[in-house]
């Protein structure tokens, strides 16, 4: 069994931060309620964390530009309401080979 172990983002991020192939990263990723979409713009990837479902209701779509810490792990800037001033968010291949990333130590698989 494949375990990631999932740690909260450092409380002060790298001065130079990792370059890192986003290629292998981007696309959609969905659980239950939650759909997540991480896209590359100007050179960094961005998130785009929105509910969906029975949830679409709860709160509006919440974007960030994420901030690598090494090729597999990232921090976003934390929106005060739904964590601290960073949130971690980390990318991992599952057992049966499904990538997905772990935010809220919840896993999302990808989609597309």
């Amino acid at each position: 069994m494949h375990r990631t172990r999932v740690a909260p983002a450092p409380s002060a991020l790298p001065s130079t931060p990792p370059v890192v192939d986003l290629a292998p990263l981007l696309g959609t990723y969905k659980r239950e309620g939650v759909l997540i979409t991480i896209t590359e713009n100007d050179g960094k990837a961005h998130l785009v964390y929105e509910f969906v479902d029975g949830m679409k209701d709860f709160s509006p779509p919440l974007e960030m530009d994420l901030v690598p810490v090494s090729p597999t792990v990232f921090a976003g800037p934390g929106s005060g309401t739904y964590s601290a001033d960073w949130r971690p968010v980390v990318f991992s291949t599952l057992a049966d080979g499904t990538a997905c990333v772990y935010i809220g130590m919840r896993a999302a698989p990808k989609t597309a």
